[in-house]
């Protein structure tokens, strides 16, 4: 613990991700050895860290190229998969619209449609 009483404020300035867990592991040693006044200190010094104890602690950090990738791609499919359901979507109301058509499209198309729409996981709700 740095002799602040702020992070960082002591010779070894350790970021939160290396902080936090240093931190937790002193305050067990407290509990073991029933110095509830230092396990208070240290509780102190975790909240000054951000560190929540309902939350628990995740080391942050940047997401690796592979990742970026990877969500970029996730990104574009979801963008391409929403493009596809509004021009079905827009193809059916066109086959089924009764009222702007003379004659009926056939059945099959739309039943093709509707299939097309339910492989794109389109449940009838509002267009993506």
């Amino acid at each position: 613990m740095s002799g602040s009483g702020k992070p960082g404020g002591g010779h070894l300035a350790l970021g939160r991700d290396q902080m936090i867990p240093a931190l937790l592991r002193e305050r067990e040693g407290y509990v073991i050895y029933g110095k509830a006044d230092r396990v208070r200190a240290v509780d102190e010094q975790l909240a000054l860290y951000g560190y929540d104890p309902e939350v628990g602690f995740e080391p942050t950090r940047e997401p690796t190229a592979a990742e970026q990738a990877a969500t970029r791609r996730e990104q574009d499919a979801e963008r391409e998969r929403q493009q596809r359901v509004r021009a079905l979507l827009e193809e059916r109301a066109q086959l089924t619209d009764r009222q702007s058509r003379a004659v009926q499209a056939p059945r099959d198309r739309v039943a093709l449609v509707d299939e097309q729409l339910a492989h794109y996981g389109y449940d009838g709700g509002p267009a993506a």
